[in-house]
């Protein structure tokens, strides 16, 4: 089937849509579904959503200890933590935001760590035992429900180096149709700093400080109270403390010729949705001649900002205006940014 009739047939769908009433409906190169070890972290949206609930479950064993800390979308820890003990086989939700008596304000992005509390209950620590989790979110404006994967340091099951931080890679790609008054398309960018892993912050609710050298593929200093030990980020994270130097992203876009069109670069700020790409990423998504049959764009880190690479991952949306059904939302597909270049073969 020529693909000119696929792109057809999907926004056909979309725009089928838009007369609807709305209604309720439904870096590493690991699964991140796996059992995690070590520890999680998972992104949040409460703008999004009138509900975002986390959902942990220990399947293998116990975990008395663990525990949650919150970080808002520029990585800066946020609330209370919050303790989720859990036996074997056990599941716990546990509400994000305060609308649902959780600890993040309304209207907050950001991301969860997750691992065991130390004795402190300031710090964390590897976890004892594997988990899965994964983020709800729920909402009562567009009808809509998402669901947010986690981002695992390691896997139970494939220890290596590889596996660490799975899914977060240095390159990206998505397809996009026409963006019109109907059609409208959200590019979601998770960009952890280093207020997560590596600078001084992540003492605090983190995964460990930096402990320094060239080491690729080692384990984050150890604290004075015991926490630490948690695989570290290659690339690592960015200097969370600038504001003045993004994070930025290559955006490459072709149209569905495989023709280039336009090449550009975007900040990733820890946590950062593009809300109407037309809008906010490039008007050339909307032009009706040069990507009169959608677009394809490859994202990926650009030169160092503030002596660091991003490693990241992300989501798309694309749904009809208005209407609660023909909704697209998924994490984008993902490799490392020389193999999405084709200048060479990178597990990274």
């Amino acid at each position: 089937m020529s693909k000119f009739v696929i792109v057809g047939l999907m926004v056909g769908s979309l725009l089928a849509g838009a007369t609807t009433v709305a209604q309720a409906q439904q870096g590493g190169v690991g699964d991140p579904l796996t059992l995690a070890a070590s520890g999680v972290l998972i992104p949040y949206f409460t703008d999004l959503s009138t509900v975002a609930t986390l959902q942990v479950s220990s399947p293998v064993s116990d975990n008395p200890n663990l525990h949650l800390f919150f970080f808002d979308n520029h990585c800066n820890r946020i609330g209370p933590s919050v303790g989720m003990p859990l036996t074997t086989n056990d599941i716990a939700f546990q509400q994000v935001s305060s609308a649902q008596n959780g600890p993040v304000p309304v209207g907050t992005n950001g991301l969860i760590t997750i691992a065991q509390a130390t004795q402190s209950g300031f710090a964390l620590q590897p976890l004892v035992n594997p988990i899965h989790a994964r983020v709800y979110l729920f909402s009562a404006v567009d009808g809509r429900s998402r669901i947010l994967e986690p981002i695992i340091l390691n896997t139970a099951e494939f220890p290596t180096p590889v596996h660490w931080w799975s899914p977060l890679r240095s390159g990206g790609a998505f397809f996009a149709p026409l963006q019109t008054a109907a059609v409208n398309t959200d590019l979601f960018l998770i960009c952890p700093k280093d207020a997560i892993e590596g600078g001084a912050a992540a003492a605090n609710g983190g995964f460990g400080v930096d402990p320094g050298g060239n080491g690729d593929f080692q384990f984050t200093v150890i604290q004075a109270d015991g926490s630490g030990g948690f695989p570290q980020i290659n690339p690592r994270f960015p200097v969370a403390s600038t504001t003045t130097i993004p994070n930025a992203i290559r955006v490459r876009i072709y149209d569905t010729n495989e023709v280039f069109k336009r090449d550009f670069l975007i900040d990733c700020d820890c946590v950062i949705r593009y809300a109407a790409i037309a809008q906010t990423v490039s008007p050339f998504y909307a032009d009706p001649v040069e990507a009169a049959f959608g677009t394809y764009t490859e994202i990926t880190t650009a030169p160092p900002s503030g002596g660091r690479r991003v490693t990241f991952t992300g989501y798309t949306s694309t749904f009809t205006v208005g209407s609660a059904i023909n909704a697209f939302f998924a994490r984008f597909h993902n490799g490392s940014q020389p193999s999405i270049d084709g200048t060479v073969t990178n597990t990274r």
